[in-house]
C-alpha cells in the first residue's frame, strides 16, 4: 500500500485492509465469548482453539488439547454413544468418572461439566478411602487409589493421628506405627509392580518420610498442645463437612479437587518448609509470592508442588522481553475465571514499562479477592472470580538483562529468598524411596563427590555441579537399583556417577574425577557394562560406513546414548572435526537398537 501507483488498486486494498480488521475483531470477540464460558481456554492460541472449536461436531477432536486444559488429563475414554466415562494421566493411570457424562451442547459447555465431574469425582474417592484407612493394611490401601488419592489421605490420617498423639500424650507411640508403614512401603517398592505403581510409592515414601521427620522433632521438643507453633507450621489435611480442607499456621484453604495424575513431589527439606510457610502467608492475605535466588535452587519446582499439595491447576510462563501488557491481560482473565496458580518464571525479564501496567492487572485482582466478589471489572470486561486463583513470581536477580521491579508492583508479593538447598537431604529422601537401604551414606558420598569435583576440577562452561546434576545420578541410580539386581548399593551409585559425569569431562579433568570416587568408595571393584550386541552391532556400522573403528569413538556413541535416557536435552562439546556429527548419528542406531 506504501508504494502502490494505481489509484483504484489502492482504494481496493485499503478497502480489504479495512474488512479484513472487522473479521479479526469479529473473531477476536467470537473467541473471547468461549473464553468466558470456559476459562481454561485463555491458556490456549488463537490457533489451537480454532482447531477446536472447527470440529465442534467431532467431539474427540479436543483430546489432543486437554493436556493444556487441565493439569494432567491426557484423555478421556469415549464409548460408542459418546458417553465419557474415564479420564487418564500421561502417565497412563485410569480413573472412572463419578458420574460418567455425555458430551452434550456446545465444546465450551461440555468441557466445563468435564471439570465438574472430575472434582466431584476425585471428592468421592476421597470421602472412600478415608471411610476405610483405619481398617485396610497400609502395604494393602495403597494400591487401591489413584496416587493423589493416596498421597492427600495419607497426609489427612497423619495430621489426625498426630493431633492425636499430642491431646492423649501419646505421640511415641504413633511415631514407631509410622516407621512401621515406612517399612511396609519400602518392601513394596522392592518388589515387582507396574510404573505407575513405583511412581506413586515413590511419591508417598518422598512425603511419608517427611511425615515421619516432623513427628520425631514435635517429640524431641515436647510438643503438648495442637496449637504450638512447630506443628500448626506444618501444612494439615483435615476432612470437614465432606471437604478436604488444608491448613497452614492460621490460614485454611480448600482442597481444589484438580486431578493431578501419578507425578513425583518435591522432597521438603528445611528451605522448602520456610518457603510454604511464606507463600502460604501471601495467599490468606490475597498477596502473591516471590521466590528469588540463583538457579536451581528450586523456586519454580516449589511453588508447583505447593499447587499439587492443593491439588490446583499451576500454569508455568516464561517470561521474556517480548511479552505486552495485552497479551498478559489475557493471561490474567484466564487465571481468575479458572481459579488456577499462575508462575511467571524470570518475572524481572520484561520490560520495565510492561511491567507498570502488569502491577495495576495484578491489584485490579488482587482488591477483588480482598473484597470477596464472585465478578469484577477487568479492563472493562466483567469477568467471573474464582477466590482460588493466585499469581507467582520467581526471579533470578543481578543477572544479565534483568529489571529491577517498580515499588508498586514488589508491594503486590512476599519474597522468599531461596539458597542452595540441603543437597545431601534430598538425595538421601529419593534414594530411600527408590527402595535403597544405605541411603544416607550413599547420599553424602554422591553430594561429596560433587563437592569436590566443583573445587578441584577445571571451570568449563559445559560443567554442573549443582543439584539438576545431584537429581540426573539419583536418577540413573533409581533406574540401575531396578533393572542391575546383581549389583549392591554401592557399585549401583558409583556406576550412576560415572554415568552422568564421565562424558563431559575434560581428558585432565577425568583423571582427578577417578581419583575423587577412588577415595570415597575404596576397594569397591567397578562391574563393567557388557554393552554386548549393541556395542558389536555400532562396531559393523562403522565399518559398513568404510569408517575406522576406534575405541573411543564406539564408546562415545554408547555414553551419548546413556545421556539421552537421562537428560531432555544435551548438546555435544568439541573441536571442529572431533566427531560430532558422526557420534549422534551412530547414537540414533543404538536407540534404534535398544528399542528392538
Amino acid at each position: 500500500m506504501k508504494t502502490c501507483p494505481d489509484k483504484n488498486l489502492l482504494e481496493s486494498l485499503q478497502e480489504c485492509q479495512s474488512l479484513l480488521e472487522v473479521v479479526q475483531k469479529g473473531l477476536s470477540n467470537y473467541l473471547e465469548m468461549k473464553r468466558k464460558v470456559f476459562p481454561r481456554f485463555y491458556f490456549l492460541s488463537d490457533e489451537e482453539l480454532l482447531e477446536i472449536l472447527a470440529q465442534a461436531k467431532y467431539v474427540q477432536a479436543v483430546q489432543p488439547h486437554l493436556r493444556k486444559c487441565f493439569e494432567n488429563i491426557q484423555l478421556v475414554k469415549f464409548e460408542e454413544d459418546l458417553q465419557i466415562t474415564r479420564m487418564y494421566s500421561a502417565e497412563g493411570e485410569e480413573v472412572i468418572l463419578h458420574p460418567p457424562m455425555y458430551p452434550e451442547r456446545s465444546v465450551e459447555y461440555w468441557l466445563g461439566d468435564l471439570e465438574n465431574v472430575m472434582r466431584n469425582t476425585l471428592r468421592e474417592i476421597i470421602r472412600e478411602s478415608l471411610s476405610v484407612i483405619e481398617v485396610i493394611p497400609r502395604n494393602v490401601w495403597v494400591y487401591m487409589w489413584p496416587g493423589q488419592v493416596t498421597l492427600c489421605g495419607g497426609q489427612t490420617f497423619w495430621t489426625a493421628h498426630v493431633e492425636n498423639g499430642i491431646r492423649t500424650h501419646n505421640l511415641q507411640g504413633y511415631y514407631l506405627e509410622m516407621l512401621g508403614h515406612l517399612d511396609d512401603l519400602r518392601e513394596l517398592v522392592r518388589g515387582p509392580q507396574t510404573e505407575i505403581q513405583r511412581l506413586m510409592l515413590e511419591a508417598v515414601i518422598t512425603i511419608e518420610v517427611h511425615a515421619r521427620d516432623v513427628t520425631y522433632t514435635l517429640i524431641q521438643e515436647g510438643v503438648s498442645s495442637v496449637n504450638e507453633f512447630d506443628w500448626i507450621s506444618q501444612l494439615r489435611y483435615y476432612w470437614v463437612d465432606d471437604n478436604l480442607k488444608v491448613r497452614a499456621v492460621n490460614a485454611e484453604f480448600s482442597y481444589g479437587y484438580e486431578y493431578l495424575g501419578n507425578t513425583g513431589r518435591l522432597v521438603i527439606t528445611p528451605l522448602t518448609d520456610r518457603c510454604y510457610l511464606t507463600l502460604t502467608g501471601a495467599l490468606h492475605l490475597k498477596f502473591g509470592g516471590a521466590p528469588a535466588g540463583p538457579a536451581g535452587t528450586g523456586k519454580t519446582e516449589t511453588t508447583k508442588d505447593l499447587a499439587k499439595a492443593f491439588a490446583i491447576q499451576c500454569v508455568v510462563f516464561n517470561c521474556s522481553d517480548q511479552l505486552d501488557f495485552m497479551s498478559m491481560g489475557k493471561f490474567f482473565k484466564g487465571l481468575a475465571s479458572a481459579g488456577a496458580w499462575a508462575c511467571f518464571d524470570e518475572f524481572n525479564r520484561i520490560d520495565i514499562e510492561v511491567l507498570s501496567v502488569i502491577a495495576q492487572q495484578i491489584m485490579t485482582i488482587q482488591q477483588a479477592q480482598q473484597m470477596r466478589v464472585d465478578t469484577f471489572v477487568f479492563e472493562g470486561d466483567e469477568i467471573v472470580l474464582k477466590p482460588s486463583c493466585a499469581v507467582f513470581i520467581t526471579m533470578n536477580p543481578g543477572y544479565a538483562g534483568r529489571t529491577e521491579l517498580p515499588d508498586n508492583l514488589k508491594a503486590l508479593f512476599r519474597p522468599v529468598a531461596m539458597m542452595v538447598p540441603d543437597y545431601a537431604l534430598i538425595a538421601e529422601i529419593s534414594l530411600f524411596s527408590y527402595g535403597f537401604s544405605d541411603a544416607k551414606p550413599l547420599a553424602g558420598k554422591i553430594t561429596t563427590t560433587f563437592k569436590l569435583s566443583s573445587e578441584q576440577l577445571s571451570s568449563q562452561d559445559h560443567y554442573d555441579f549443582g543439584m539438576r546434576a545431584v537429581k540426573t545420578v539419583i536418577a540413573v541410580a533409581g533406574n540401575l537399583k531396578r533393572e542391575q539386581k546383581d549389583l549392591n548399593e554401592q557399585q549401583i551409585c558409583l556406576r550412576a556417577l560415572r554415568d552422568v559425569n564421565v562424558p563431559k569431562f575434560l581428558k585432565d579433568d577425568l583423571k582427578l574425577f577417578n581419583g575423587i570416587v577412588s577415595d570415597l568408595f575404596p576397594r569397591l571393584e567397578e562391574k563393567q557394562v557388557d554393552y554386548g550386541i549393541l556395542e558389536a552391532e555400532i562396531r559393523t556400522s562403522i565399518l559398513r560406513m568404510g569408517l575406522e573403528e576406534i575405541d573411543e569413538f564406539v564408546k562415545k556413541v554408547i555414553q551419548l546414548y546413556e545421556t539421552t535416557v537421562v537428560r531432555h536435552g544435551l548438546m555435544l562439546v568439541g573441536p571442529t572435526g572431533s566427531g560430532k556429527t558422526k557420534v549422534s548419528a551412530f547414537q540414533r542406531i543404538s536407540a534404534f537398537l535398544k528399542i528392538l
